[in-house]
């Protein structure tokens, strides 16, 4: 609880200073990592488990979307801009889509100021 209550905080005090906010925090069997991490358990948690490619088509998104993502978040040389960049592109909807579709797949995703 007092961890959700810091990033509430955090979050909030991000936005007021006006960041932007494409990264973000997913989480799933008690483990947490940003969507744009190089840690290996976020590589296993979302790749090689294959759930970010059920997500990213549950989230009903293009093949090039699809793709561009997997490419951007699996890359064993992942480059945090490139994944942003990716974000960035999605439309609101996109966006909106792929959050539920993180859910619909025992996700929780908390959107967190990129700074």
């Amino acid at each position: 609880m007092k961890h959700l209550a810091l990033a509430v905080m955090i979050a909030g005090s991000l936005v007021i200073t006006g960041c932007s906010s494409s990264n973000f925090l997913v989480y799933k069997d008690s483990k947490h990592y940003y969507v744009t991490s190089k840690s290996d358990g976020l590589r296993k948690m979302l790749c090689e488990s294959g759930d970010l490619a059920k997500i990213t088509k549950d989230a009903a998104l293009s093949d090039a979307l699809q793709k561009e993502l997997h490419d951007s978040i699996c890359a064993s040389t992942k480059v945090k801009e490139r994944v942003l960049a990716t974000l960035e592109s999605m439309t609101k909807e996109q966006r909106t889509a792929l959050k539920l579709a993180f859910q619909l797949n025992g996700y929780e995703v908390n959107t967190i100021s990129n700074c």
